[in-house]
């Protein structure tokens, strides 16, 4: 087996990496190679990212138990022969193990990635891929359809994203901790985690609405729009959590007043529609 000690030292600049690989039993035996060495930053990284793997494989378990110093560092063992040692990140990298988990709940803050969007509209493909725009009647039935089809999409992802609880965890840790500072440092990324997330949001119904041939409201506004609407489905993703079932309604709404079903939320995506939009009197389909 391969396998390498790490040696932190201070990063010159411009920073240099170097690992050299040498033999375990080597190491446990005092080889005369020299130690290897490495930047802070990459150890740090490569901390980081190991404990965010753990995180959506297992999610955070009370009191952070699951992403210890020593976790971390047997699954970089494991993974690539590499150990790493507490002196080489206690006082060195974090002053000590808290330090250091606080710093996990704020790289998934940091986390913009919204893998949840690309799954709604695979959901939409193949209704909007056929859809019939070439009158109000039809186009309104297609709106209605987009709001049951994709509330439900946005539903069911929500409810299985293994990354929801790990936000609802970091955003009850802000909200709830005494510490200031490790507050301060998880909204920041929290806010900005919340601005992209919006706007892509307002840039994909935007886009939406305008093949829709729907406009907003005098005196509405789509940020406005999106905001209820994010507020909507959270809240639904904390009752999902908790209740550990998606609740569903029948309505009339199929060919010839056949029932389908309905989540929740698609009924209250449905009402926010018709509330912030209007047929656009206007509009014509792209030819």
């Amino acid at each position: 087996m391969i396998g390498i000690t790490y040696v932190v030292v201070d990063e010159p600049e411009p920073p240099t990496t170097w690992i050299q690989w040498t033999p375990m039993a080597e190491m446990r035996t005092g080889g005369g190679g020299r130690r290897p060495r490495v930047a802070r930053s990459e150890l740090r990284s490569m901390l980081l990212e190991a404990a965010l793997e753990i995180l959506h494989e297992e999610g955070l378990k009370t009191g952070s138990t699951n992403i210890t110093f020593k976790r971390v560092c047997d699954r970089i063992r494991v993974r690539t022969g590499i150990q790493v040692t507490n002196a080489s990140v206690i006082k060195r990298i974090w002053e000590n193990q808290a330090e250091f988990q606080a710093d996990v709940l704020v790289a998934v803050a940091n986390d913009q990635s919204r893998p949840e969007l690309g799954l709604i509209f695979n959901a939409l493909g193949p209704l909007l891929e056929e859809a019939d725009l070439s009158n109000s009647e039809s186009r309104a039935r297609l709106v209605q359809q987009v709001c049951r089809v994709g509330g439900q999409a946005n539903t069911v992802t929500t409810a299985e994203s293994p990354n929801y609880p790990l936000w609802m965890h970091v955003v009850a840790t802000a909200i709830t901790t005494s510490d200031a500072d490790q507050r301060d440092r998880i909204l920041l990324p929290l806010r900005e985690g919340y601005t992209t997330f919006t706007k892509q949001w307002e840039e994909t119904f935007a886009a939406l609405a305008a093949f829709l041939g729907l406009r907003l409201r005098p005196d509405s506004d789509i940020a406005q729009f999106v905001m209820v609407l994010v507020a909507l489905d959270q809240g639904f993703a904390f009752r999902h959590r908790i209740n550990g079932t998606i609740e569903y309604v029948t309505r009339p709404t199929g060919p010839n007043g056949a029932n389908e079903d309905w989540t929740l939320f698609a009924l209250g995506l449905e009402a926010l529609v018709h509330q912030f939009f209007e047929v656009d009197p206007d509009w014509q389909a792209e030819r």
